[in-house]
């Protein structure tokens, strides 16, 4: 069940990932770039955060 669960988050994070271009619709390419940045930067650390919590999982499930 678990694996399910982070394999759903990981999968969601990648997603918006990837449809990030699409989701900033401003005329300015500044502000595109600075606000497209921050999501970029968010997203990775939201998914370096759950594979930490994934790992903290698995060796709680191993003792």
């Amino acid at each position: 069940m678990r694996h399910s669960v982070f394999l759903t988050i990981k999968l969601v994070i990648l997603m918006s990932m990837f449809l990030l271009p699409f989701t900033i619709i401003t005329e300015n390419m500044f502000i595109r770039f600075i606000a497209g940045s921050l999501l970029g930067i968010s997203l990775i650390i939201f998914l370096s955060f759950t594979l930490k919590v994934q790992s903290a999982f698995e060796k709680d499930k191993e003792h």
